[in-house]
């Protein structure tokens, strides 16, 4: 393009910026008025650029892995040239700047054309980048016909790298100063943005095909469920797809919080039939791009120690070490009784998880049959027990040992004696914290269990996600006759909305306060690490922030910023949202560190988060 079209270009485009309109036909492209009056409705600034910097991009994510060979060869074509090649992702950020001449990449850096910043078309104007990105189509930009002055010296081609699946990951763009600008530059674009796009379908593919080979391998040698999981897909056999649906959402959520990355391991899960061992086996490509999940059930490793207590044992959702071989129990695991699987009196909640936890407890009471009661930090097994006890046992003693306790020991060696008299009466021994009983503690707990009358129930509450399998407890535990699992919060979603309103009118009996339904939808959605716990302080906050009235999205933490989206969520979505929200609360915000911890790119990870709505959680 001559002196004298640049001229012209240049007193069309301060006509149309003063204007908003061309002062004549035919100079200008159509698709350049069209990009001048995007840029003009968008409010950029025709004389400053002032570019949006995000430091925390995908850098090291599937389009930048891929495009790092083609960039490096272009670059390597163009050395000695005054030009410039620039990988962006689908939002027009820059990830890659490959320039080899300083003089050219000092001027680049004076327009901020360098990782980190946006060249869309709302905040750059007219150029290479965000026009191409716009139409989804090339496009050559040169001169006068950028919109920003600051761009005018410069020329820039735009391509779209479009991923395996069609849709668009970012634009390749060449850049070079105006004076130097040819047709060469719209052709390398093209060319290395299709060679990117032949990088990653292989790459991609080759991924899936090694996902689906260990899932058909692992499919012909057992007739046991088998899932395979992915960033975008899930595959299951004919005995994966029978599971339970809840059942299937416990194991692909228990795979999606364990991540695709890492070693072949074992994890364990209750299902509805009792527990099971699930084996997860990473499958590696360039990285990691699944797991298979073999479902194994594991009764036979879940008996226990307890020679008369054995014939004792009853309903059990939880797990327990495996016992000495030399222990010969043949305990099985027993569904609770549906009739008992009613919401606990006093406690809010009714999820089909809660239920199940209040059948099992209610068939143990009854039978006075010593229980370890699982779960995390906050989840309820104190309150739940102290439920049952007053429902089925109310004529009993009530009696509580803190494991923490220094005199735990002495304390239970008491009781020990106690129950080996004749004519003790009825009582519930509940031990808080067993997991850290010391020596002498679970000694006389070990005591007690095995001297325990008929009218006494003992039960340990265990404060821990796993079973600790070493330590002084270790041991203890095979002596107890049955375990209930009390499933943390996030796994029950249903439940927070009532027992958000039963903590508001603990917490403010005279407001009647309620929780918005946009403010319920929040709390439905968070993880919840530290269960009811941090509801609890959550809601407490939020009360003290709006002193009056009901409580408002606006009143909960930065964590809670998640827009949500209209359609209803599958629970394999809910658990990935969940997921998600969790890894930026803990790295507090950073979407790289939060992409590291989840085994994603952080490009998956933006795309997640566009997805389901989630903006500033964490920061």
């Amino acid at each position: 393009m001559d002196g004298r079209a640049q001229s012209a270009l240049g007193q069309a485009r301060e006509f149309f910026v003063d204007r908003g309109s061309v002062s004549a036909s035919g100079i200008v492209r159509p698709e350049i008025v069209d990009s001048w009056e995007r840029s003009r409705n968008a409010g950029v600034d025709a004389t400053q650029l002032d570019l949006p910097y995000e430091p925390d991009l995908d850098f090291d994510g599937s389009l930048s892995n891929c495009a790092r060979p083609v960039l490096d060869d272009l670059a390597d074509r163009l050395s000695g040239m005054s030009v410039a090649v620039v990988l962006t992702d689908a939002d027009g950020r820059v990830l890659e700047r490959r320039v080899g001449e300083g003089e050219l990449q000092r001027r680049l850096d004076a327009i901020s054309l360098a990782p980190g910043f946006s060249y869309a078309e709302e905040f750059a104007g007219t150029n290479g980048v965000g026009t191409s990105l716009e139409g989804a189509i090339p496009a050559l930009v040169v001169g006068a016909e950028h919109f920003s002055e600051r761009l005018q010296a410069f020329a820039c081609a735009g391509a779209p790298v479009r991923g395996p699946d069609g849709a668009l990951a970012g634009i390749l763009d060449v850049t070079c100063l105006r004076s130097e600008a040819n047709d060469l530059m719209r052709f390398l674009a093209q060319q290395a943005a299709t060679d990117i796009e032949d990088v990653l379908r292989e790459r991609g593919g080759v991924g899936i095909r090694r996902v689906m080979a260990a899932f058909r391998a692992t499919c012909a040698r057992t007739r046991g469920p088998v899932l395979a999981l992915t960033d975008d897909l899930v595959m299951a056999n004919r005995a994966a797809r029978a599971l339970r649906p809840l059942d299937q959402d416990r194991v692909t959520t228990r795979a999606l919080e364990l991540g695709v990355g890492g070693r072949p391991h074992q994890d364990r899960v209750l299902l509805a039939d009792g527990p099971a061992r699930l084996m997860i086996t990473p499958v590696p490509a360039e990285r990691p791009v699944g797991v298979v999940v073999e479902v194994v059930p594991s009764r036979s490793s879940l008996r226990l120690a307890g020679g008369d207590d054995a014939g004792r044992n009853g309903p059990r959702t939880g797990e327990l070490p495996a016992p000495p071989p030399s222990t010969g129990s043949s305990s099985t695991w027993v569904p609770p009784a549906s009739a008992g699987e009613r919401p606990l009196p006093g406690l809010a909640g009714d999820s089909r998880p809660w239920r199940t936890v209040a059948g099992a407890l209610r068939a143990s009471a009854g039978a006075a049959r010593s229980t370890v009661v699982l779960g995390e930090p906050g989840t309820g097994k104190a309150a739940a027990v102290r439920a049952v006890h007053g429902e089925v046992r109310s004529g009993a003693r009530w009696i509580v040992v803190d494991g923490t306790d220094p005199e735990a020991g002495v304390t239970l060696a008491g009781y020990a004696a106690e129950a080996s008299t004749d004519g003790a009466g009825a009582a519930t021994v509940v031990v808080r914290h067993t997991e850290a009983l010391d020596d002498a503690g679970a000694g006389a707990l070990t005591a007690l269990l095995r001297e325990v009358p008929p009218s006494w129930w003992v039960v340990g509450l265990l404060t821990a996600e796993r079973t600790p399998e070493e330590g002084p407890i270790g041991a203890v535990l095979a002596g107890f006759a049955t375990s209930v699992l009390v499933e943390p919060l996030r796994r029950r979603p249903d439940d927070v909305p009532p027992i958000a309103a039963a903590l508001l009118q603990r917490l403010a009996p005279s407001r009647r306060a309620r929780c918005t339904p946009e403010t319920a939808a929040l709390l439905t959605g968070a993880r919840w690490p530290g269960n009811v716990t941090q509801l609890l302080g959550v809601l407490r906050r939020a009360l003290a922030a709006r002193p009056a009235g009901d409580v408002e999205a606006a009143d909960l933490p930065a964590e809670f910023a998640v827009t949500g989206t209209r359609r209803r969520l599958t629970p394999l979505e809910t658990a990935e949202r969940d997921l998600i929200v969790s890894a930026l609360v803990e790295a507090n915000g950073n979407r790289s560190q939060a992409a590291s911890a989840l085994g994603i790119g952080r490009a998956t990870l933006y795309r997640r988060l566009r997805a389901f709505g989630i903006t500033d959680v964490g920061r």
